[in-house]
C-alpha cells in the first residue's frame, strides 16, 4: 500500500512538474514572441519617420531683448536689454527649415528708462528670402501700453509695420 501511495505521489509530482515546464515553456515563447513585436514595431516606426524627414524641435532659452516701438508709422521708443525667456519651436521639412515660432516673456526697460513687461509672439518664415513677424504687447510701469506689429526681411533689412495701438 505504501508503495502505491509513494508510486502515485511520486506520479503526480512528475505530471505537476511536468506541466509546470510547459506552462513557463509557453510564458518564454509568449515573452519572446512580445519582444520580437515589439522591436520589429519601433524599428518599422523609425524606419517610416525617416522616410518622410519632418519635424518639430522646441525648446527653452534665456535672452537680452532689442525692438523698436512704432505708433503710427513713428517710432517712438526703443527697447533695450532686459533678461527675457524664449520658447521656441522649428520645423523641419526634408531637412530644410519651414518656419520657427518663438514666445517671448519678460521685463525689458526702453530708451526713455520705463520697464516693460513684454509678451511676443514671433514668426519666422524661411522662403528664399527669410523674414520675421513679431506681434508684442508691452505693458510700461509708468503707464504706457503698446500693441503692435512688425515685419522684418533679412533679405532687404527693411522694417515694416503693421496696425498699432499705443497709449
Amino acid at each position: 500500500m505504501q508503495c502505491l501511495l509513494f508510486c502515485l505521489n511520486f506520479t503526480l509530482q512528475k505530471r505537476d512538474l511536468y506541466t509546470l515546464n510547459l506552462i513557463i515553456k509557453t510564458m518564454k515563447t509568449k515573452s519572446l514572441i512580445i519582444s520580437l513585436c515589439l522591436i520589429m514595431g519601433i524599428s518599422l516606426t523609425q524606419a517610416s519617420a525617416q522616410d518622410h524627414d519632418t519635424k518639430s524641435v522646441q525648446g527653452w532659452f534665456m535672452s537680452e531683448y532689442w525692438s523698436p516701438v512704432y505708433c503710427g508709422g513713428i517710432m517712438v521708443d526703443e527697447l533695450l536689454g532686459g533678461t527675457i525667456r524664449v520658447h521656441y519651436v522649428v520645423h523641419y521639412k526634408d531637412g530644410m527649415y519651414q518656419w520657427e515660432t518663438d514666445q517671448l516673456k519678460g521685463e525689458i526697460t526702453s530708451s526713455t528708462g520705463e520697464v516693460f513687461d513684454i509678451k511676443e509672439i514671433d514668426k519666422t518664415y524661411f522662403t528664399d528670402h527669410w523674414y520675421v513677424t513679431w506681434t508684442y504687447h508691452l505693458k510700461g510701469d509708468q503707464g504706457t501700453f503698446y500693441i503692435g506689429t512688425i515685419t522684418y526681411s533679412y533679405f532687404t533689412g527693411e522694417i515694416t509695420y503693421g496696425k498699432t495701438v499705443c497709449h
